[in-house]
C-alpha cells in the first residue's frame, strides 16, 4: 500500500501539475464528479484497490499530457522537442561538425546549406575534409568556405578513417565533435537535440546517434545492431518503417552507431582515441562504439534528432569498395570476434549460470512459472539466481541451492548484473532494459516474453511503443505459446516455444474428494485481461437457481459483487487443487493470455472448463473436445454453455476424460526438458 502511494505521487505529480493549470476537469468531468466517483469505487472496491486505481489513472494523464513516460527502469519513452530546445537556449556548447568528402559536390553541398539552416555559425564551424579528390572538384570545394565552414585538403587519398581522423585532429581540442557523412541533409533541430541527449539525457555517454531517414521519408537507422540472419554484418532498427513508427521515438542505449551521424563528446575523444585506421572502408564506427563501451562510454539513439540520409550516395563511384568492405568485416571479426562469441556462463564447477530478473516477486501466474523453472532446471547442470525488486518476503518456495537477490532500483540491480558471467533473463519488459545493458560487455541476454506485454496497456500507443521498444534483437527469446511465438516473429525477431508446465504431484484428481454439482470455480481478480465482468454477468444470467461461485486468488473485495460468491483469499497450491476437485465447473473469460495456467491445471484435475479464446490457450484448449469456448463477452452464449454443463453430468465426465488427456503432456517433466536443452544452447552460442 505504501510502496503504491509513492508511485502514485512520483509518477503523477506531473502530469497531476499540468491539469491543474488548466480546469481542473478530467475526461470532461469536474472535480466534484471525479471524486463522488473515486468515494464510490472506494466504497465498492476498498482503499486498497482505489490506490491502485488512482496510480492507473495518473499514469494515463501523464502519458496524456506530458508526451512520455518515466518507467522506473530508467526509459523514456520520448522526449518533448520544446523540452530539448528550452534547454539548449540556456546550455548550448560550440560543437566541430567533421564531414569526409570524397568527389561528392553534388551531395555536399545540400548538406551544408542544410546545417547552415539550421545552426548558428557562432556554436557550430564545419571542417570539409577532401580526401584528395579530383582537381576540378578541389577548386570548386574552396568556394565553399565562409565563416562557418573550413576546408581541409589531404596530400593523398586515404579512405574513410583517415579522413574522418584528420577532421578530428583539426578540432578544437575543447569542442565536442560531430561526424557527418556528406550525404546527410540536416532537419531543424538536429544539432539541439544530439547536444541534449549527450549531456542531458544519457548516464555515460560518450557517443549520440540521431534517427537518421531514406529521401521517401522512412527510416534508415535507429540504432545499431549485430545482423541475426547475416552475423557478419550489421544492421539498422527500425530499418524502412514510418519515420514515426512509435518504437523508434523511444530513447535507447544501442550496441553501435552509424557514422553517418555521430554527436561524439569530447571526453570520450580524448580517452578512447580516434578512428582505427586498419579499416580500409566500413566497420570502423562500430568498432569506435565497442570500444566506448569496453571504456564505460556507452552509444545513445536518441530520436529527437533527425536528419535525411541519402544512403550509399558515393558509394558506387569507388570501384574497390567491394574488396576494402571485405577486409574490414574480416579485420574486425578478428578483433571482436571472441568478444561476441565466446563469452563464458559458467561457474567455476562448469555450470551454467542462469539468472532470472524479476521486477517483483509477487503473485502472478507469470511470476509462478520463472519460479518454477528456476526450481526445476536440473542442479547437476545449472547454477540458477533469482534477482528481484522486491524486499518483501516471496510468496514463492525457492530451492534451497537457488539463491535469491533483491535491490533497491533498477540502477542498483544492472549495475551488479554487468559484472556476472552468466545467462540473464529478462521475464518482463521493463527488465529487459536493464538486463540488456548489464549484458553488453559480459554474459548473454535472454528473453522469456510470456506474452507480447503491450497487450497490458490497450489505447495507450505511447506505453506499447515503449513495451515494444525493448524487445531488442540481441536477446534469445523464448516465450510459452504459439500465439505469442507469432506475434514475436511479426516484430523480426526469432524465438524458441516451450509451453508452461504444471506439477503433477499436486494438480491432480482427489480421490477422497467428491466433486460438487452446484458450484463454479474462477479466478476472482479484477485485471482487465481476465474479464471478471463477462464472468460474473453470464454467471448471474443463470437467474436466482444459479449455482454458488467459489473464486480464488488475492482480491476478496470481488465477494461484494454477489451474495453468491465465495472468497479464497491466498490460497496454497495444494488448496487450489481441493478447491479445482470439488467444483462443477472451472471458468475463465479471458480477453487475452499468453497461455492459461490455470485452465491446464483444472483439466489435469478433470475439472470441465468453460473459456474464451485467449490466444495463448490456443494449443490446449479445444472447443467442444477437452472444453467448451464462447465468444467474448457473449453473455448468453456462455450462460449457455454453463446451463448445459451444470445440466448435463456425463457431458461433463467426457470433457473430463479429454481434459485430463491433454493436461499428461504439460507434467514439468517433460517441460523441463526442453527448458535445460533451451539454455544449453544458448550457453553454447
Amino acid at each position: 500500500m505504501k510502496k503504491k502511494i509513492k508511485l502514485l505521487y512520483r509518477v503523477g505529480k506531473r502530469g497531476v501539475k499540468k491539469i491543474s493549470k488548466g480546469h481542473l476537469r478530467y475526461k470532461n468531468k469536474g472535480l466534484l464528479t471525479v471524486s463522488f466517483y473515486a468515494t464510490r469505487y472506494a466504497f465498492k472496491y476498498g482503499p486498497k484497490a482505489l490506490v491502485t486505481k488512482l496510480k492507473q489513472e495518473v499514469v494515463a494523464i501523464d502519458r496524456k499530457h506530458g508526451a512520455n513516460l518515466y518507467f522506473p527502469n530508467g526509459l523514456v519513452s520520448g522526449v518533448n522537442q520544446e523540452v530539448v530546445l528550452e534547454w539548449y537556449i540556456d546550455n548550448a556548447k560550440p560543437v566541430t561538425v567533421v564531414i569526409p568528402s570524397y568527389n561528392d559536390l553534388n551531395v555536399l553541398i545540400p548538406c551544408l546549406e542544410s546545417i547552415a539552416a539550421t545552426s548558428s555559425p557562432d556554436l557550430v564551424k564545419v571542417i570539409v575534409v577532401d580526401d584528395y579528390c579530383q582537381k576540378e572538384h578541389r577548386k570548386e570545394l574552396k568556394k565553399l568556405e565562409n565563416e562557418q565552414v573550413r576546408i581541409l585538403f589531404r596530400e593523398e587519398n586515404g579512405g574513410f578513417a583517415k579522413a574522418v581522423n584528420a577532421g578530428l585532429l583539426a578540432a578544437p581540442k575543447d569542442q565536442d565533435v560531430v561526424l557527418v557523412n556528406s550525404d546527410i541533409v540536416a532537419h531543424p533541430g538536429w544539432i539541439e537535440g544530439l547536444q541534449y541527449g549527450a549531456y542531458e539525457f544519457g548516464v555515460d555517454t560518450g557517443i549520440v546517434g540521431p534517427k537518421l531517414l531514406y529521401p521517401d521519408g522512412r527510416i534508415q537507422s535507429a540504432g545499431s545492431y549485430r545482423n541475426t540472419e547475416v552475423p557478419e554484418f550489421f544492421d539498422h532498427y527500425y530499418r524502412f518503417q514510418d519515420a514515426n513508427y512509435g518504437p523508434a521515438n523511444v530513447p535507447q542505449y544501442c550496441l553501435a552507431l552509424t557514422g553517418a551521424c555521430m554527436y561524439v563528446k569530447r571526453e570520450f575523444l580524448d580517452y578512447v582515441g580516434v578512428f582505427d585506421e586498419k579499416f580500409p572502408f566500413a566497420f570502423e564506427d562500430a568498432d569506435w562504439c565497442l570500444r566506448g563501451w569496453e571504456a564505460g562510454f556507452r552509444s545513445l539513439y536518441f530520436p529527437a534528432a533527425v536528419l535525411t540520409h541519402v544512403e550509399s550516395a558515393t558509394r558506387a563511384k569507388n570501384k574497390t569498395m567491394s574488396a576494402k568492405e571485405k577486409r574490414s568485416m574480416e579485420y574486425f571479426w578478428e578483433k571482436w570476434g571472441d568478444w561476441f562469441d565466446k563469452r563464458n556462463v559458467r561457474d567455476k564447477d562448469g555450470k551454467i549460470r542462469v539468472i532470472f530478473v524479476l521486477q517483483t516477486l509477487g503473485l502472478s501466474g507469470g511470476i509462478k512459472i520463472v519460479f518454477e523453472q528456476a526450481n526445476r532446471l536440473p542442479k547437476n547442470k545449472f547454477n540458477i539466481e533469482v534477482w528481484g525488486l522486491d524486499h518483501h518476503a516471496s510468496p514463492w518456495k525457492l530451492d534451497g541451492r537457488v539463491k535469491l537477490r533483491t535491490f533497491k532500483s533498477y540502477e542498483r540491480l544492472s549495475s551488479a548484473l554487468e559484472d556476472q558471467e552468466a545467462i540473464k533473463v529478462a521475464t518482463w519488459w521493463e527488465t529487459a532494459f536493464p538486463v540488456w545493458l548489464a549484458s553488453v560487455k559480459k554474459g548473454i541476454p535472454v528473453y522469456f516474453i510470456q506474452e507480447i506485454e503491450s497487450w497490458f496497456y490497450p489505447n495507450d500507443i505511447i506505453a506499447q511503443s515503449a513495451v515494444i521498444s525493448c524487445y531488442r534483437k540481441e536477446f534469445k527469446n523464448i516465450t510459452t505459446s504459439k500465439y505469442n511465438s507469432k506475434e514475436i516473429q511479426e516484430l523480426g525477431l526469432k524465438v524458441t516455444t516451450v509451453p508452461c508446465g504444471f506439477d503433477n504431484k499436486i494438480y491432480k484428481a482427489l480421490k477422497d474428494i467428491k466433486r460438487k454439482d452446484d458450484m463454479l470455480l474462477g479466478v476472482g481478480r479484477k485485471f482487465f485481461q481476465k474479464n471478471f465482468e463477462f464472468t460474473l454477468n453470464g454467471w448471474q444470467a443463470m437467474g436466482d437457481n444459479r449455482p454458488a461461485m467459489t473464486l480464488f486468488g488475492f482480491e476478496p473485495e470481488l465477494a461484494r459483487r454477489d451474495k453468491k460468491i465465495k472468497y479464497v483469499s491466498k490460497p496454497s497450491n495444494e488448496e487450489v487443487n481441493k478447491l479445482y476437485n470439488q467444483a462443477t465447473v472451472f471458468v475463465q473469460t479471458s480477453r487475452h493470455e499468453g497461455f492459461s495456467l490455470p485452465l491446464l491445471e483444472a483439466m489435469a484435475t478433470g475439472t470441465p472448463v468453460v473459456c474464451t479464446d485467449a490466444n495463448g490457450n490456443q494449443d490446449f484448449c479445444k472447443d467442444g473436445k477437452n472444453c467448451l469456448m464462447v465468444e467474448h463477452d457473449d453473455v448468453e452464449g456462455l450462460r449457455t454453455a454453463l446451463d448445459k454443463l451444470f445440466a448435463d453430468p456425463d457431458y461433463r465426465k467426457q470433457l473430463s476424460r479429454e481434459a485430463k488427456k491433454t493436461a499428461e503432456a504439460y507434467h514439468w517433466d517433460h517441460v523441463i526438458k526442453k527448458v535445460s536443452d533451451f539454455y544449453e544452447k544458448v550457453a553454447k552460442q
